[in-house]
C-alpha cells in the first residue's frame, strides 16, 4: 500500500494514525500476531488491552450446554428506534453501536484502574479491513472485510451495502449526510463486490473519527429494499424496529417499554463476545436501578443520580467506575425565540448560573466549571476567555438594561427519565425565581424531547453533550455553525462560521498556530454570544457488579459490550 502525505490530515494523531491506516490491524484478539509490517514506519505499537478480550473465545470453563451467560443491563427508558441514520439518542445509539459493525474502530490501553481508555492514535479497521489513500489525499479505497454476514439473514456484506448506505444518507437527509458532508465527501463508486471508491472534494481531517461513529456502518441493503414502499423508498418505518446490521450482537426480541434481547455474533471477525446474551431492561425509576444492581439482579444501571451512586459506592458486591470525560451539561437557549433572541439576556442568564453549587452539589465534586464552548480537558481549550460567575447583580442590571426588568416567563425542557437534568432544572427553577423567572419544567419521553431538539421548537432545555473527536475546531462546526443539523439552539454568527470553518480545514503541522488563533476567536465569540448556558462538565460514573470486567472507555461514553466479561 501507499504511503501517503494523508498523515498529516489527521489533527494532533497524525503520524501514529497512517501508520495504522496503511497497515490496519486484524481482530483486536489477534491483532499483535497479525500485524505486518511495511515498512519501518508502520510498526505500530498494539495497545495490550486490545488483547484483554481473548477470554471470550478461550473462556477458562466450558459451560454446561444449556447454561447460557447473560449479561443485564438496566436502563431508564426504552430503545427509540434501530434506525442509526436518524437516532440522536444515547441509548438507542449505544444498541447501534452494538449491532453494527462501523467502518473503523479505536485501539485502546489498559489505564491501570479497573478500565481500558480508546486510543484515537490507534484507527483500526473493523467492517472495513483495509484501505489505501491516494498521495493528494483526494480518494481513499476501501476493502470490505472478507467472509463478515448479516446476522438475520446470513447474506454476505459486500460493497453495495456501503453504497446503499451513502445514497441512502443523500437521500433521505438524515444522520449519515452530516457525517458524509463534514468528511467533505463528494462521491462514491463500487469497484468490484468487496472494494469500493471514496472521492473527498478537499483532504478530510477528520473522516477516520467521523467513520467510527455508531451510525457509520453498512446495513443489509437487500432486505431494505424488499421492505421499501412508494412512500417509503428507504425502508424508514420498517427500519426503525429491525434488524439489519452485522455488528458483534443481533436482535434477538424486543419488547418496547419491557426489554430487549441482544444474542452474540457467534462468528463476528473479532471472536464472539463472553455473554451470550444482553439485555436491556426497562426500569424507569433509577432508585429501583440502584436497588436491583445491589440485590445483584442486574449487573449494570445506567442513569444513575448522583446521589444514588454514592449510596453504592460502599454497597457489597458493587462498583463505581468514575472516569474524568469532556462530557458538557448545558442549558440550551434558542436564540430565535423570546426573550432568549435578545443576547443581554442570554448574558444575564450566564450570570445567574449557581457554578460552585453545580458542581459541588449537584455533581458532587466530581466535575469541573465549564469556561468555554469547548471542554476544560478538550484539545484547544483556551483558559482566561470566561468573564462570567455567579452574580445575581449583574444578571439583574444586564435585564434591565435588556428590557425585562420584571423577569418574564419560560418553559424549560427536559427528558423525563434522566435523574441529573431534572436536578440540575430544579435547582435552575429555585435560582432563577430570584430574578423574577418563573420557569416551567415540562419533563418530556425521550422520543418527544429528541423530536423537538430536531426540530429546534424547545425554548430552553438541558442534556448533555460529549464530542468524540477531541478537537476545538470539531465542536465549533458540530454544534456552532448556522447551518449544522444539531444546532439546537438555532444559533448563528457567520464570523464565528468564517472561523470555525477555516479552522476545520488546517491540517498542515506549520499552520498549527494559525488553527489556535482562530480556535480562540470561536470560543471568544461563542463566550459572548451565550447561545447556551454551560452547567459543568462530568465525570462518567458507572455503576455495576465488581465481578464485570474489560469495560473500556469510548470517546462517546457508550457502553461497548463486546469486550465485557465476567470474572471468575
Amino acid at each position: 500500500m501507499k504511503k501517503t502525505p494523508l498523515i498529516i490530515f489527521i489533527l494532533f494523531l497524525v503520524s501514529t494514525v497512517l501508520s495504522a491506516c496503511a497497515q490496519p490491524t486484524a481482530a483486536p484478539t489477534q491483532a499483535e500476531a497479525q500485524l505486518q509490517a511495511e515498512s519501518t514506519e508502520a510498526v505500530a505499537e498494539v495497545p495490550a488491552a486490545t488483547e484483554a478480550p481473548a477470554a471470550a473465545e478461550e473462556p477458562a470453563a466450558e459451560p454446561a450446554e444449556t447454561e447460557e451467560k447473560i449479561l443485564t443491563i438496566g436502563i431508564s427508558g426504552d430503545v427509540e428506534t434501530i434506525d442509526a441514520d436518524f437516532s440522536h439518542f444515547s441509548t438507542s445509539n449505544e444498541v447501534n453501536y452494538n449491532i453494527l459493525d462501523q467502518f473503523f474502530l479505536y485501539g485502546y490501553t489498559d489505564t491501570g484502574e479497573g478500565y481500558s481508555m480508546y486510543d484515537p492514535k490507534q484507527i483500526q479497521g473493523s467492517s472495513i479491513e483495509s484501505w489505501e489513500l491516494s498521495d493528494d489525499g483526494l480518494e481513499i479505497t476501501l476493502h470490505v472485510r472478507p467472509g463478515t454476514k448479516f446476522n438475520q439473514t446470513g447474506n454476505p456484506v459486500t460493497a453495495d451495502d456501503f453504497i446503499y448506505y451513502f445514497d441512502r444518507g443523500i437521500e433521505t437527509k438524515s444522520g449519515y449526510l452530516w457525517n458524509i458532508k463534514n468528511a467533505n465527501i463528494e462521491k462514491w463508486e463500487k469497484i468490484d463486490d468487496s472494494t469500493f471508491k471514496i472521492i473527498f472534494s478537499k483532504p478530510s481531517p477528520f473522516f477516520f473519527y467521523l467513520f467510527r461513529d455508531q451510525s457509520q456502518a453498512p446495513v443489509e441493503s437487500a432486505e431494505m429494499k424488499k421492505n421499501a414502499t412508494s412512500d417509503d423508498p428507504w425502508s424508514t418505518k420498517w427500519k426503525a424496529r429491525n434488524d439489519a446490521g452485522s455488528g458483534e450482537y443481533y436482535v434477538e426480541s424486543w419488547t418496547p417499554g419491557v426489554e430487549m434481547v441482544l444474542a452474540a455474533n457467534k462468528d463476528y471477525w473479532a471472536g464472539a463476545p463472553f455473554f451470550d446474551k444482553v439485555i436491556l431492561k426497562v426500569i424507569p425509576s433509577s432508585a429501583d436501578r440502584a436497588l436491583l444492581l445491589q440485590q445483584g439482579a442486574i449487573d449494570i444501571a445506567k442513569d444513575l443520580s448522583p446521589n444514588e451512586i454514592d449510596q453504592l459506592r460502599e454497597a457489597e458486591g458493587v462498583k463505581i467506575l468514575s472516569i474524568p470525560t469532556r462530557d458538557q451539561y448545558e442549558m440550551g437557549l434558542n436564540n430565535t425565540m423570546p426573550p432568549f433572541d435578545n443576547k443581554l439576556v442570554r448574558q444575564a442568564l450566564s450570570y445567574a448560573v449557581p457554578y460552585d453549587t453545580i458542581v459541588n452539589d449537584v455533581f458532587k465534586g466530581r466535575a469541573l466549571k465549564s469556561q468555554s464552548p469547548v471542554a476544560v480537558k478538550g484539545n484547544g481549550f483556551v483558559p482566561g476567555l470566561w468573564p462570567y460567575s455567579f452574580d445575581l447583580e449583574k444578571a439583574k442590571q444586564l435585564l434591565a438594561e435588556a428590557g425585562y426588568a420584571n423577569g418574564f416567563d419560560m418553559k424549560l425542557d427536559i427528558t423525563a427519565d434522566a435523574p441529573v437534568p431534572e436536578e440540575l432544572a430544579i435547582l435552575i427553577q429555585s435560582t432563577f425565581k430570584e430574578l423574577n423567572i418563573n420557569v416551567t419544567i415540562d419533563k418530556q419521553t425521550s422520543a418527544v424531547f429528541a423530536e423537538q431538539l430536531d426540530k429546534k421548537s424547545h425554548q430552553a432545555w438541558i442534556t448533555d453533550l460529549l464530542w468524540y473527536v477531541d478537537d476545538a475546531a470539531y465542536t465549533g462546526f458540530a454544534f456552532y455553525t448556522c447551518d449544522n443539523v444539531i444546532n439546537w439552539m438555532a444559533y448563528c454568527n457567520p464570523e464565528v462560521d468564517k472561523a470555525i470553518y477555516e479552522a476545520a480545514a488546517i491540517w498542515k503541522p506549520e499552520d498549527q498556530a494559525r488553527k489556535d488563533e482562530l480556535t480562540k476567536l470561536m470560543q471568544q465569540l461563542i463566550i459572548d454570544d451565550a447561545p447556551t448556558l454551560m452547567l459543568g462538565e462530568v465525570n462518567l460514573e458507572l455503576a455495576m457488579r465488581e465481578d464485570i470486567i474489560g469495560y473500556v472507555q469510548l470517546p462517546d461514553n457508550m457502553l461497548w459490550y463486546w469486550p465485557l466479561k465476567r470474572a471468575e
